[in-house]
């Protein structure tokens, strides 16, 4: 996992911080590994430090998560308002 996600989940998260990181080695033991860092990002995007919005957006990224991806990258009309191939700090969402 990339630093900017893990830091964006302390400062997200707080004292749940724990919880989540521990709901993303689930998330790695079942995938095999195969979560990358782009869909780490949008579900920790999405959940806005809320512990139950990121268990549900994670249990989505399992099975849906190009709609997990088109829901953190994209607006409500469907522009692409952000990459998260690319770092919290690059898109300035660090302390959002």
């Amino acid at each position: 996992m990339a630093t900017d996600i893990y830091q964006k989940i302390e400062n997200d998260f707080g004292t749940d911080s724990k919880k989540v990181m521990e709901e993303i080695k689930f998330m790695n033991a079942q995938s095999k590994g195969m979560i990358g860092n782009r869909i780490l990002r949008a579900v920790v995007y999405l959940a806005k430090g809320n512990f139950d919005d990121f268990r549900y957006f994670a249990e989505k990224a399992r099975t849906e998560f190009n709609e997990v991806l088109r829901q953190a990258e994209h607006d409500e009309n469907g522009h692409k308002i952000y990459d998260f191939n690319k770092s919290f700090y690059q898109l300035k969402l660090m302390d959002k």
